[in-house]
């Protein structure tokens, strides 16, 4: 008798009936080999009962609010068979049942494996926390990431976002915001199962192989994020002055008094109120902000103030009334300090003035300057109280004219895009005096004395103490981020580092379909996931079902070639980058795919397993060794950028020597570096041993240069993960067997895929068992019976780039230039040149040239030439050449340029001392005739179809000496010079400009 048992959440519930389950349980679809499904899934109905209405809450009834069981989530559940564990899991309702008033609910239960996907969700890799891995961007803490093995979660390698390094290897810089962090696979994979509370046993997965691979950075702008941005800003207002003298008196309402020094006072203002502070960067009782991040920020503020001028109380000699003579100047000020309080600099400041005006007041009256002025161009107005100005030299302030603030009394500073330090304080300051003035056209000139009332008889007097007042009737203090970017000494928030838009089940499903691997729940803990690669997966441990064998029914066999596919592809994503697009254009085909057939007539449908990952090629230099993975954008129009990439994994291989020093700069200096952090699908780009593509490529976008020939390998991903498979799945001699067996809840309780099951004489391996019934205990299983394949073994072959090299069958790269095009016939040698034309020959060193025209030659390190012509060669080495309409020209100097053929600036003169052929590169000749005579004679050799000058050619011949003479000879080409056959010049200074029309020489 079946004795069965269900618990769920921990609970034994009753069962009212059985509830013949019909169990399937599978490790690997052959017909699918990169699909892996759940290892158990079935639909049950179960009866309604007490215990399981009470579990589920009523749920049945629609008046019912669920107080804790929540069907959205995963429930525990445990079925037992006289006593063995027989499906152990999660269950979910899928619907209630209600006929007639019985009630039943529909589930579905699924295994381990299953609910491993299910509880993941739509789950995103950002939607993880790597701020663990948090840390400042400094040089020092890249440079403590280049260990092999790692020693960190996270790294910095050398990859090429948008940097287009001109010229010879000493002049490459890299500085700290040139590298990005990249995180290890291993540790998102840690956090994706610690996430949902699972843990893995796998000797891959923390093998030393599996500990080099990385996520690089794939995104455009390696920013700040927003929970990073809302912990440093922050904004405040409703200010008062922090006292910080005793001859002020300081209230709330933000009033300085006691005003009669003519020094300058310094107040610090404390805007109360926060409207936004979560990082707590605003001290509000000292008026402080704190910068807590390296970085670029605006930071603005303002001061809404007024004057208060009080009269003396006793009567003038003169008069009933006084009449001011004094007013408020002074800054407001954004000052910058070190973490110390020592001043390093003001960012910005405003200065202003406030006057009472010339009306008369009463003794012992106060003038209170307008809180709401309007702004007014009448200089005669009472309300022209308030100015802003600029110090024209001590004692004066010259007048930039009427406020124009609205109203005039606000007082606005700010500075923006400025670059504040962790740990600095900024502070918003007051600095002012009363002082007596006299106003001008153009100036207010302050004295320094206590003279700050007169009467109508001119007798000046002095002021008493708190007579007068500056108020602060309005203010606010606060500040943004700039997010251009993480900088030098920022705080990182490694989530920012986390590809976006990624699924955390599509992740872990890539890197179960990379490396072929097997999962089978642990039995010994049902959070815990056995996972090895498939060759690896498989013991030698083997049960006998020889005796459980139903032989009655027949054992089926059939070929493994009677599969679904006669094609298989492994392949990566193909991305939209520079080299991706140059790769996939080339060879249409993606960077490090394996295609094959088998050899099937009756199959015609291709098989394709792809990653979610894209590859990444790496690219080398003519003038370097280095070999660095690229992701670019590229066009002719903005040359190099930034660009937005799909999810990449690379290798990381430490630190690899360089015969060319390059430079880690920082604000602090640079380092000459003779070797680099290394990353890229091959873990060494000259003797590599393990390839991240599922193939060798066509071609790769590097060469052996410096002597470093290439040594290829087989050992990708394809060979050592799959190939074994696919040939023994594959083989006409290994065969799918299907039988009937009884087996008993202690079989089910003990099933193991790894192992081997013995029965007829053989060996096989469990692939699937079909719809097992404890009530029913004769099953169906499916079989392999393989015919074991080669184990695989690695190749290598050095190359030189050629073509027709093979390694184990296949094609071994050729050394592609994917830093230039051959179209046309024009060579040119990176993405920094550009050629319209035929047969240009443009060196790969060359930085910077631009060529409209044909057969024209740059030479190696040449950098900024632009050429309009044809046949011209600059030399090796030249720098900002420009050669206009200009044809057949050698340039073997820098800072040159031609027009029509006529060099421009230096070169475009000579001095000459014997006889001459005018060339058309010089304008102007200089000819001392202090040796003799000398004779300037054209030739028809020039650079034209009938060998005379280019049309509209001008020379200039000037004599230097007071012997001899000069004769300039146009008879050779039969042409005259204004009608003359010759021009002499015989006196020191002579000279003759002269125009050639096609036909003969004008003088001009």
């Amino acid at each position: 008798m079946v004795k069965e048992e269900l618990y769920i959440n921990g609970e034994c519930v009753e069962l009212l009936e059985s509830l013949n389950p019909n169990l399937t349980f599978n490790i690997a679809d052959i017909a699918n080999p990169d699909q892996r499904k759940a290892d158990f899934s079935k639909t049950i109905t179960l009866p309604a009962s007490k215990k399981i209405n009470k579990i589920f809450e009523h749920i049945f009834d629609v008046n019912i609010h669920l107080q804790t069981f929540n069907p959205n989530l995963r429930t525990d559940v445990i079925y037992l068979v006289n006593g063995e564990v027989q499906l152990d899991g999660y269950l979910q309702i899928k619907s209630v049942n209600n006929k007639n008033g019985l009630i039943s609910y529909s589930c579905v239960i699924i295994g381990r494996i299953g609910n491993f996907f299910t509880a993941l969700q739509e789950q995103e890799l950002t939607d993880l926390d790597l701020s663990s891995l948090n840390h400042t961007y400094t040089k020092a803490n890249q440079v403590a990431t280049w260990n092999l093995p790692l020693t960190t979660d996270y790294c910095y390698p050398m990859i090429n976002y948008d940097i287009n390094y001109g010229g010879l290897a000493f002049s490459e810089i890299w500085n700290v915001e040139d590298f990005n962090p990249a995180v290890k696979v291993k540790k998102y994979l840690d956090e994706i199962f610690s996430s949902i509370g699972y843990s893995y046993t796998s000797t891959f997965l923390t093998s030393d192989y599996f500990n080099t691979l990385i996520v690089p950075f794939s995104s455009k702008e390696f920013k700040l994020t927003e929970s990073t941005i809302n912990n440093r800003v922050f904004s405040a207002y409703n200010s008062k002055v922090a006292q910080t003298t005793t001859a002020f008196t300081t209230t709330t309402s933000g009033t300085v008094t006691g005003i009669t020094s003519s020094a300058y006072i310094t107040n610090q203002i404390v805007p109360q109120t926060e409207s936004y502070d979560a990082g707590g960067v605003y001290n509000n009782f000292m008026g402080t902000y704190t910068v807590n991040g390296t970085g670029r920020y605006n930071i603005s503020a303002m001061l809404k103030l007024q004057g208060l001028f009080t009269a003396p109380s006793a009567s003038p000699t003169a008069g009933s009334n006084y009449f001011p003579i004094c007013a408020f100047h002074g800054y407001v000020s954004l000052n910058r300090y070190t973490s110390a309080g020592v001043f390093i600099n003001t960012l910005d400041s405003q200065n202003f003035v406030i006057s009472p005006g010339p009306d008369a007041v009463a003794p012992g009256a106060t003038v209170t300057t307008t809180n709401t002025p309007v702004n007014t161009s009448d200089p005669a107005t009472t309300q022209n109280n308030y100015f802003t100005g600029s110090l024209r030299y001590p004692g004066n302030i010259e007048i930039d004219g009427y406020s124009n603030s609205s109203p005039p009394n606000k007082y606005f500073i700010s500075a923006n895009n400025v670059r504040l330090n962790n740990g600095e304080i900024i502070k918003l300051e007051l600095l002012f005096s009363c002082r007596s003035t006299d106003a001008y056209a153009q100036y207010i000139q302050f004295f320094q004395s206590n003279v700050f009332w007169r009467d109508s008889a001119n007798n000046t007097y002095d002021a008493a103490t708190n007579s007068f007042k500056l108020k602060i009737t309005d203010s606010y203090f606060n500040n943004e981020v700039v997010n251009s970017g993480y900088s030098e000494d920022d705080n990182i928030d490694m989530n920012s580092a986390i590809p976006a838009k990624v699924k955390q089940k599509d992740f872990v499903k890539s890197i179960i379909k990379m490396f072929n691997l097997y999962i089978q729940p642990d039995p010994a803990d049902e959070k815990n996931l056995l996972i090895e690669p498939r060759d690896d997966f498989y013991n030698n441990e083997v049960t006998d079902w020889s005796t459980k064998l139903d032989k009655s029914q027949a054992v089926e066999s059939k070929p493994m070639g009677a599969l679904n596919y006669k094609d298989y592809l492994y392949t990566y994503k193909k991305d939209n980058d520079y080299y991706n697009d140059l790769y996939y254009n080339t060879w249409d085909e993606v960077y490090g795919q394996s295609d094959f057939s088998i050899n099937n007539d009756f199959l015609k449908t291709q098989h394709k397993t792809e990653l979610i990952f894209s590859p990444t090629p790496s690219v080398g230099q003519l003038w370097y060794d280095r070999v660095i993975p690229t992701i670019i954008k590229y066009d002719d129009k903005d040359g190099i950028q930034r660009t937005e990439a799909n999810i990449r994994i690379l290798q990381w291989g430490g630190l690899k020597d360089t015969d060319q020093n390059w430079l880690h700069s920082d604000s602090s200096g640079s380092t000459f570096k003779t070797n680099y952090p290394y990353a890229g699908m091959y873990n060494d780009p000259y003797n590599p041993s393990e390839d991240l593509g599922f193939n060798l490529t066509n071609e790769i976008y590097w060469a052996n240069a410096f002597n470093n020939v290439i040594t290829f390998n087989n050992t990708n991903l394809y060979n050592k993960f799959y190939k074994k498979f696919i040939e023994e799945i594959t083989d006409p001699n290994s065969k799918i067997v299907n039988a009937y067996f009884y087996l008993t809840p202690s079989d089910i309780a003990n099933l193991s895929f790894k192992k081997q099951y013995y029965f007829e004489g053989q060996y096989f391996r469990l692939n699937k068992v079909e719809n097992y019934n404890p009530s029913n205990p004769l099953t169906k299983c499916e079989f392999l019976k393989i015919k074991e394949a080669t184990v695989f073994s690695r190749s290598t072959v050095a190359s030189h780039g050629g073509i027709n090299l093979q390694l184990d069958g296949q094609r071994v790269p050729t050394f592609g230039n994917g830093n230039g095009t051959a179209t046309n016939g024009n060579s040119t040698g990176n993405q920094s040149v550009n050629a319209i034309g035929t047969n240009n020959y443009i060196s790969g060193t060359v930085q910077g040239a631009t060529v409209r025209g044909s057969n024209n030659t740059i030479q190696s390190g040449a950098t900024n030439i632009s050429i309009q012509g044809d046949g011209n060669t600059i030399s090796s080495g030249v720098r900002n050449i420009q050669l206009i309409n200009s044809n057949n020209q050698t340039v073997t100097q820098s800072n040159v340029v031609y027009v029509n053929d006529e060099i421009q600036g230096t070169g475009s003169f000579e001095t000459m001392t014997a006889d001459f052929t005018p060339s058309e590169n010089v304008r102007t000749y200089l000819v001392d005739t202090q040796g003799g005579s000398i004779d300037a004679v054209f030739e028809a050799t020039y650079e034209t179809a009938n060998g005379l000058p280019h049309v509209g050619k001008i020379w200039t011949f000037k004599k230097l000496h007071s012997t001899n003479q000069v004769v300039i000879d146009a008879s050779q080409i039969n042409a005259t010079i204004d009608g003359n056959s010759t021009e002499t010049l015989t006196s020191n200074g002579d000279s003759v400009t002269m125009m050639w029309d096609g036909q003969q020489f004008n003088i001009i």
